[in-house]
């Protein structure tokens, strides 16, 4: 039986305000029918602080769903922190900042030492597409194994292995989906069963000519139903990844900053060190930034050859955002 898409989505034809609907017709003439609206009767959000989100009624909504202002919607830190650095100065990487520099050493110091490399995005989609490109440079292949109902992004390559969108962009033809970590899916045992998926996955992208470049999951599952346990599961099928020559990539776009409650990254939980981790989401608490922490070695081969630069990625207001954000974690002791 097939799915929707987006099960929780609006459905063109539901009972609305004349308003509404108006509004509705107006957003699809303008925007497009690819975009989507959540529930049957969408919300007309108006304002955002704490935990609550406002409709243009005045009805407060406790928000449990969105998962990008990590430590509350407007936080005055972090907004005064916007307006203070973009008032001064809003410029890219290509000019010396303190402000880059302060905010990378500082994140660093959250990752194992191992993981001593950050290269800054706008989007978590941009930082997914970047990991493969250094994975392909780092292993020379090119397939890459990701769980069934996974969502990664939305440029070509991300989309392509991102299966909860749905056909027909995902799966491209470099990607090999498993079965989710569910009891259910590997009765043997999820770690057992997830690292033995993942080896018979490198088989087959073998027998047509494609060589391993990477398995990469969200932490904590989320497009696959939310699967956070039974701790360290992730540990083998990381193994099992690199003794084919690829790569683990942990995508923390969802679950990092402390969006687990006891750690500050998902990965932390299984504990194992990633080749590269993806950021995003809660990054920036709503300010578009994103970013991908790297191992050394693993980001050389491709620093011996391209020339990277992000116009907005890692900007000196998203440095201060960013910076804000740890503030907040810290000082208001998120994680815990």
């Amino acid at each position: 039986m097939s799915r929707p898409m987006m099960p929780n989505a609006y459905v063109p034809g539901s009972a609305l305000s004349a308003e509404d609907a108006t509004r509705i017709a107006r957003r699809d003439r303008l925007l497009g029918p690819a975009y989507r609206l959540f529930y049957a009767e969408p919300l007309h959000i108006v304002r955002g602080e704490g935990v609550w989100l406002h409709d243009r009624d005045g009805r407060a909504y406790l928000d449990a769903y969105n998962n990008v202002a990590s430590v509350g919607h407007c936080h005055p830190s972090v907004v005064a922190a916007m307006a203070g650095q973009a008032a001064t100065l809003a410029t890219h990487t290509r000019y010396l900042h303190d402000g880059i520099l302060d905010y990378a050493e500082r994140l660093l110091a959250s990752f194992p030492p191992d993981l001593g490399r950050i290269m800054f995005t706008c989007t978590g989609s941009e930082a997914n597409d970047l990991a493969l490109r250094i994975a392909r440079a780092a292993t020379g292949g090119t397939g890459v194994i990701v769980t069934d109902n996974a969502y990664h992004g939305t440029s070509l390559a991300t989309a392509e292995m991102s299966l909860s969108a749905g056909p027909p962009t995902a799966p491209g033809p470099t990607v090999f989906p498993i079965p989710a970590p569910t009891a259910q899916n590997y009765p043997q045992g999820i770690a057992t069963g997830l690292a033995a998926a993942v080896a018979t996955a490198c088989d087959r992208m073998e027998a047509l000519g494609q060589k391993p470049c990477a398995l990469i999951v969200d932490t904590i599952f989320s497009s696959d139903g939310v699967h956070p346990d039974p701790a360290g599961f992730l540990g083998p099928a990381a193994t099992a990844i690199r003794a084919q020559g690829g790569l683990f990539i942990a995508d923390e776009v969802q679950p990092g900053f402390g969006r687990t409650g006891a750690e500050m990254w998902g990965f932390a939980r299984h504990g194992l060190v990633p080749d590269m981790v993806s950021l995003g989401k809660p990054m920036g608490n709503g300010y578009p930034m994103a970013g991908l922490v790297v191992r050394p070695q693993v980001l050389d081969p491709f620093a011996a050859t391209a020339r990277y630069f992000n116009t907005f990625g890692g900007n000196a207001v998203a440095a201060a955002v960013g910076m804000a954000v740890l503030d907040v974690i810290q000082e208001e002791d998120l994680i815990q």
